[in-house]
């Protein structure tokens, strides 16, 4: 049978022989020579020598000798559209970098085209597949209408990847290129509050192309209310949000330079304890960055079942020069609140996951209250972020994170033959320190084969590529002549 038929087939069988399996499962452990069967979409048996299924039951038997099998990783917060302009922006100088990225959004997403954000989320998608990364939640905010929205789902859809497309409620920027407008009434709209038109679009999403609950595949909704915001008007906007039957509402939370009056997040810390009076703290709620949270907040969050997501490459730029706060994923994790980490804008950083994972470490250097937390680190701890914990911090625990039978078969296939991949140590530590895309032999998603041999099956990434370069360079054209004034 071949890759391509394997891929669409929705009742293949695979069989995983002799891997060194890293399942992230605390009551299992590792296995050194192991067998995974995949049925469906669903991981049936694991174990150290399974029978063998008879062959006419069994699509594919992979000799995993030597190699090392894992869960597929969890990016708990990227902005997929951004990968239209990789390199557009960079985070070495944070200094010009922070005031540039707002004003680089506002410019761009008026100057896309529906057809832009389809191929941006399909290829941000395939990306992520091919760094490991099997479950990623899409915090949509760069489409600017109905046709924009729906073409960037249709192309996250389309790469194959799992997790959770999070549109974000109202975007709704009047201008376009060509046109002149203040600094300030731009940045008012670049997330105003939802219109009709929001809520038709979130419907309109849940409705043609999020309606099976059993896909791996997501509709999430990012809420626009945020500190600053009245909280009966956030309390609104989530009963609507929770009323759609949507299970999971992702926010950016920073911590205000001002308190706001009281009525309005942001009166007290970052806002989580406004939150948590007014009763709209709950289970399907993530705060994203978050660095400013105090234990008394991640308390709360603990108690109310909310999750976290830290970007921590994205973030650690700004921990000394703006005076941000270290991230903070290793005190949620400390305080009980479920932590991932995630990419957070493709356009300025590397999709290569490992190195986000490994930054996952690196970071807690940055915080003078972890140096116990640093001192008694395991590679496990930190990959755990990017699976078990990272998984439960997107509300799919249940579903992918580890790999045990009855869950989803999210799994990802090292190659360790490249001379830099160190044969020492526990598998962890090897993969932690060591592994990169470029080891990334074989991906699973929900069952399905998205990358074998080290390849992308059905992925023209010459044809992907001068696709996307003709765009960037079209699309920063026409952003060139918006004027803010």
């Amino acid at each position: 049978m071949s890759d391509e038929r394997r891929a669409s087939n929705p009742s293949r069988r695979t069989l995983i022989r002799n891997a060194s399996i890293l399942t992230m499962d605390a009551e299992q452990g590792d296995l050194d020579r192991g067998d995974l069967l995949i049925e469906g979409d669903t991981i049936a048996a694991i174990g150290r020598r399974l029978d063998e299924p008879a062959d006419e039951i069994v699509d594919e038997i992979v000799d995993a000798a030597g190699m090392i099998l894992m869960p597929g990783m969890i990016d708990s917060h990227r902005h997929v559209w951004e990968a239209i302009d990789m390199g557009g922006l960079v985070k070495v100088r944070p200094a010009p970098y922070l005031p540039a990225y707002q004003q680089w959004k506002m410019r761009t997403i008026v100057s896309m085209t529906p057809e832009d954000h389809y191929l941006a989320e399909l290829v941000g998608g395939l990306q992520a597949i091919d760094s490991g990364v099997t479950t990623v939640v899409d915090y949509a905010h760069g489409q600017i209408s109905e046709a924009h929205t729906m073409a960037a789902a249709r192309g996250l859809r389309d790469a194959g990847i799992g997790g959770w497309f999070a549109f974000q409620l109202g975007v709704a920027p009047s201008y376009k290129p060509g046109d002149t407008i203040s600094l300030a009434a731009a940045n008012r709209q670049r997330i105003a509050r939802p219109t009709a038109s929001h809520w038709a679009t979130a419907e309109r999403l849940r409705s043609e192309l999020f309606h099976d609950p059993s896909a791996p595949l997501q509709l999430a909704v990012a809420p626009c209310g945020n500190n600053g915001t009245p909280l009966d008007e956030i309390r609104d906007e989530w009963s609507r949000i929770r009323g759609m039957g949507i299970q999971f509402m992702p926010q950016h939370i920073h911590k205000p330079e001002k308190p706001h009056p009281p009525g309005v997040m942001g009166h007290r810390g970052s806002g989580i304890e406004d939150l948590a009076d007014a009763g709209l703290l709950g289970p399907d709620f993530q705060a994203v960055h978050a660095n400013a949270l105090t234990a008394a907040e991640l308390a709360l969050m603990r108690e109310a079942g909310s999750m976290l997501s830290a970007t921590t490459m994205a973030e650690f730029p700004y921990v000394l020069y703006a005076q941000k706060g270290a991230p903070i994923h290793a005190h949620a994790r400390n305080a009980g609140v479920p932590a991932g980490i995630g990419v957070d804008v493709p356009v300025s950083l590397t999709s290569e996951y490992f190195e986000h994972v490994r930054s996952a470490y690196w970071t807690l250097y940055l915080d003078a209250g972890h140096p116990g937390i640093v001192a008694d680190c395991t590679s496990s701890y930190v990959l755990d972020f990017a699976t078990r914990l990272g998984a439960q911090s997107v509300r799919l625990g249940h579903r992918t994170g580890v790999l045990a039978a009855g869950r989803r078969a999210d799994l990802v296939l090292l190659s360790t033959r490249r001379i830099g991949f160190g044969m020492a140590g526990s598998l962890a530590e090897r993969v932690l320190t060591f592994a990169g895309t470029a080891d990334v032999d074989s991906v699973w998603v929900a069952g399905t084969a998205r990358k074998r041999h080290g390849r992308m099956i059905g992925v023209d990434w010459d044809d992907l590529k001068n696709a996307l370069t003709e765009a960037q360079r079209r699309i920063a054209r026409l952003a060139a002549t918006i004027q803010f004034t």
